[in-house]
């Protein structure tokens, strides 16, 4: 990013404003391809919202903490992906990104964020009583919403849900396995998954989808180990009953 700077001061001495326009286009078409590509890099200009900082509430994404970049690097590269997780440590924020980031620079994707609760999944994707710019915001939301003005590109926001002008949607769910059977989606994430109370037949139904290319990523933290994300996670075979 220091970088762009430095070429935008020097490529704008001594240029007309149509010129310096032309300039100004350049970096910002070759800044978006670039964060196409590479998630790390967008990640450089995503926010997240701090809600126990109401003096700093809003804060960059600590993009280099190494831990962060690791799991971004298992978001791209995996297919079938659980993860434990530990409060406090914006493992629910990276997912979110990631949702976004794979929506926005990929057309036709079908996201979808599942978890036991309708009004916990919306509070990940999107809440209507945002489009006012003053009420509280889905996390998805809020990373749209705070982003660049020169990258924003506004997707169509209703209660759970962000419709993307490439075609793609992102879609929250309540916790069943009706929910999300006969769907196939690019990416599927079932949040909290130890306290899903279908979550056996959740994942009988989207499991099979990993064969045909979806992104099955299984996040929660831990409630003991009578539960079938425990069982997913350690790699127990789940036997039927």
């Amino acid at each position: 990013m220091g970088s762009s700077r430095v070429v935008t001061e020097a490529s704008l001495e001594g240029l007309s404003p149509k010129e310096a326009g032309y300039v100004l286009a350049a970096l910002r078409d070759g800044s978006l391809e670039r964060c196409r590509v590479d998630g790390l890099f967008w990640l450089q200009f995503v926010k997240t919202r701090d809600e126990a900082d109401p003096d700093n509430s809003v804060k960059p994404f600590p993009v280099e903490l190494e831990y962060i970049r690791r799991l971004w690097k298992i978001l791209v590269e995996s297919q079938r992906i659980v993860i434990a997780k530990s409060r406090q440590m914006l493992v629910s924020w990276v997912l979110c990104a990631f949702c976004a980031w794979r929506a926005r620079f990929n057309a036709n994707q079908y996201i979808v964020f599942q978890t036991q609760k309708e009004a916990d999944a919306n509070m990940m994707v999107c809440l209507a009583g945002g489009d006012k710019d003053t009420g509280f915001l889905g996390r998805m939301q809020f990373i749209e919403r705070h982003l660049p003005s020169w990258m924003r590109i506004r997707p169509k926001e209703s209660e759970g849900r962000l419709n993307y002008p490439n075609g793609s949607l992102i879609e929250a769910l309540p916790g069943g396995a009706n929910q999300v059977r006969g769907k196939v989606a690019s990416i599927i994430v079932e949040d909290e998954f130890a306290f899903q109370e279908e979550a056996r037949g959740v994942y009988t139904t989207v499991a099979p989808l990993i064969q045909k290319a979806t992104k099955v990523i299984a996040i929660s933290t831990p409630n003991g180990m009578e539960n079938v994300f425990a069982d997913i996670y350690h790699g127990i075979p789940l036997v039927k009953v």
